[in-house]
């Protein structure tokens, strides 16, 4: 038989000459990418042949939008795709097509917009990145980058171009330079370390239930933090239904092989972790070690515990409710907000995966008390995770879903149990009962959601109004909340622990509102009909959060209240980057004020239950404010958490909007705030250095005495010390021991390449 030589069938030539020369892979158009970026269009020709597009008849030809390079669209009309065959002629526009109707934005389509914005959009400011505006700042150090959100200070910094520029160059001078070492070296020395907790001992060789087991408290010290879990939890964010989880607990003590408790004994475990932050100092030795095991190895053998649970026990409700409490006390341990937001997101997937949201109505399966503890986690998970993200910057894990089947009842624990068989009446929402706090923030959940995806997936398209109207309803949820939940003050311990869940419960729900409004202050047009609601909105939400502060303070709340510190740090702890925004909010608006507000009288405002502002304050009012403000931070300087950078940040900023005269002499005034606070920050270190010294020179002199010599001396040496305390940060000098460990001492508070003071990265 013979064979016949194959013969290929010979390949149209539809790539551009010059591409083809060069061997470059060419997209086909007329000019291709390749010819424009070299700048060569006119050298981009193609092969004729028959089967030119300019064959096509005109009814299908399809016109393609705009290019990156700005070329206009008559041009692109006017040139045709030369050598390119029928079917990929087609399928180059159908690529196109998908493309276009993908919303791909070009830049060329972003300099269209902003040239002539669209009727009620979202004006842009021209120091904003017209691709990405108002999201958050992209950081590039060398092969290191970094993504700050929105609420960072790296972020809210640009909305003052005059503070930025300043504190760029901060390093340039080297009296605050030495002061900003002097500072950063006195908190090292702090009794009270202010870098996040070390990284956990490691467990012993034995398994992690039973070094769970062997190490846990004793039962008088378990009765007394549990006692201030149920007084300060359960209230905002529900994780357990207190009866049964009592019962539990009485059944555990009473039963003498503890081993049968194999999930009860964790769950305890983290809730015991989560109360002693709320609790008061210990009184005792061997509550001192209890103090130290939950608040470090007891978080490290949960979670070894967790990552060995076998899959089956994975999905169980104490799992989660174990994985929800060690959320918030990694929030009580301050984990920064990156690590707080990867936690919570797993949290929600962990929840999806077991159902928790699905509507559990129709459900036959599961009783009425496993469908209300599910729902109640649920909620408690969510609401996490959308106060992360905020946080952090960063997207909602949770996706947009109906929370009205998923929302509990408004029901009192007791009023049902493991045996309850039909739902029970719920009260009404006028009536207080120990799930409303919850419910309440479950009936704007969806609402708080949707704005934060309108937040992280801003564009030019935005509608201002659509934005207004979006905040307009969230300030509804805000009034609608029942009197029994407002914040208010009371000097009872037990009602203090009530204020702060009704702070936080209010705060929740303004987070997302300041995140929706905040951005478009400095980038809306005065003259806008929508500029001066949102300005007050703003405003009023600030000043609400920032009055909050008195509520704790041990300068201003009432000193008979007990354990009046610990809830002051927890409420640093929950609201400190809440105080930052709010106090760059307030400068936002100072900054827009007219001259003439100065001269208003310094207390022109009132504040009515509600949190509405009913006259606008004067910019000497608020002045005083932030200098308040200022102060408070500053007396919490030696604390966990606190930082020098928001102290430099809000210090620099207040000076930048304070002044409307030169630039020299609004750097001057920045320059003397940042000296004035480093100082402050500094005296106030030095004079807690010398009460721990005199505290341990007491305590060595208090052995070598006799009992009542020694009460009597310590009286007598503290009443000297109170009497002196106001001269101390006057006379107060670095200890001549410590001058040495002071000069090979390595800290830079501008640095730009120290991992733990950097602005940046």
């Amino acid at each position: 038989m013979e064979i016949s030589p194959s013969r290929k069938r010979p390949r149209p030539v539809v790539s551009c000459l010059r591409c083809r020369e060069k061997k470059m892979k060419c997209d086909r158009a007329a000019p291709c990418q390749n010819c424009r970026k070299a700048g060569c269009r006119a050298e981009c020709k193609y092969n004729q042949h028959p089967h030119s597009s300019d064959s096509l008849p005109t009814a299908k030809r399809v016109h393609l939008p705009v290019e990156e390079d700005g070329t206009d669209q008559q041009d692109q009309r006017s040139q045709s795709r030369l050598g390119t065959g029928i079917i990929e002629d087609l399928q180059q526009r159908v690529v196109k097509l998908e493309e276009f109707l993908a919303v791909r934005p070009h830049a060329s389509s972003f300099r269209q917009m902003r040239d002539a914005p669209v009727q009620g959009s979202w004006p842009q400011s021209d120091s904003t990145s017209s691709t990405s505006p108002f999201l958050g700042t992209l950081v590039v150090k060398g092969s290191r980058t970094r993504y700050h959100g929105q609420n960072n200070r790296v972020t809210l910094l640009n909305q003052f171009p005059d503070a930025k520029a300043f504190i760029n160059h901060c390093s340039e001078d080297s009296e605050l330079v030495g002061l900003a070492k002097e500072v950063q070296f006195l908190q090292t020395k702090s009794l009270a370390q202010i870098t996040s907790p070390q990284s956990l001992s490691g467990l012993d060789s034995f398994p992690e239930l039973q070094h769970l087991f062997s190490s846990f408290p004793s039962k008088a010290t378990c009765d007394k933090l549990l006692k201030v879990y149920t007084t300060n939890c359960e209230k905002t964010l529900r994780v357990i239904h207190v009866p049964s989880f009592l019962r539990q607990y009485s059944s555990f003590w009473q039963t003498p092989d503890h081993q049968s408790a194999s999930t009860f004994v964790p769950l305890l475990t983290a809730t015991l972790a989560v109360a002693v932050f709320f609790a008061p100092q210990p009184t005792h030795p061997d509550e001192s070690s209890s103090w130290d095991y939950l608040t470090q190895d007891a978080i490290g053998s949960l979670q070894a515990w967790l990552v060995k649970l076998p899959r089956k026990q994975q999905v169980d409700l104490a799992t989660l409710q174990i994985e929800t409490l060690l959320l918030l006390s990694r929030q009580l341990r301050l984990k920064s907000p990156e690590e707080l937001w990867k936690a919570s997101g797993s949290l929600v997937r962990s929840g999806m995966v077991m159902g928790l949201h699905v509507n559990l109505s129709q459900s036959t399966k599961l009783s009425f008390y496993q469908a209300e503890c599910r729902r109640r986690l649920w909620i408690t998970i969510v609401e996490l995770d959308l106060q992360a993200s905020i946080t952090s910057g960063m997207p909602v894990m949770t996706p947009e879903l109906d929370f009205g089947p998923l929302t509990p009842l408004n029901l009192n624990d007791p009023d049902f149990d493991e045996s309850t068989l039909e739902p029970p009446s719920p009260a009404s929402l006028s009536e207080a009962t120990d799930s409303l706090a919850q419910i309440t923030l479950a009936s704007s959940l969806a609402h708080r959601i949707r704005v934060m995806n309108t937040v992280q997936h801003t564009n030019p398209h935005d509608s201002l109004t659509e934005r207004v109207k979006q905040g307009q309803k969230l300030k509804q949820y805000i009034s609608d909340v029942s009197a029994h939940l407002k914040p208010n003050q009371n000097t009872e311990s037990t009602r203090l622990a009530c204020v702060l869940n009704h702070v936080l419960l209010d705060i929740f729900l303004r987070r997302p509102l300041l995140c929706l409004l905040l951005p478009i202050l400095s980038h809306t047009s005065h003259d806008n009909s929508s500029f001066q609601e949102i300005q007050e909105t703003c405003l009023e939400s600030s000043l609400a959060i920032l009055s909050y502060q008195d509520y704790f303070d041990p300068h201003f709340a009432d000193l008979d209240v007990s354990n009046l510190t610990a809830y002051w740090d927890i409420f640093h702890t929950f609201c400190h980057h809440d105080i930052v925004w709010a106090a760059l909010s307030v400068c936002e608006y100072m900054k827009l004020l007219a001259p003439t507000s100065t001269a208003s009288s310094p207390a022109n405002y009132t504040r009515e239950p509600t949190g509405s502002l009913s006259q606008i304050p004067s910019k000497t009012s608020l002045i005083r404010l932030m200098e308040n403000t200022l102060d408070s931070f500053t007396r919490r300087v030696h604390h966990k958490g606190s930082n020098i950078k928001d102290l430099i940040l809000l210090s620099t900023v207040l000076q930048s909007v304070r002044a409307r005269g030169s630039t020299e002499q609004r750097e001057r005034l920045m320059l003397q705030g940042a000296k004035n606070t480093l100082t402050a920050c500094r005296q106030h270190l030095l004079s807690i250095a010398t009460q721990q010294t005199f505290s341990s020179d007491m305590a060595d002199l208090a052995q070598m005495i006799q009992p009542s010599e020694a009460m009597t001396l310590t009286q007598n040496m503290g009443q000297r010390l109170s009497t002196s305390q106001s001269q101390i940060s006057d006379i107060i000098q670095l200890p001549p021991e410590a001058t040495t460990e002071f000069e090979n001492f390595v800290g830079d508070l501008f640095s730009f390449d120290d991992e733990s003071f950097m602005w940046n990265i």
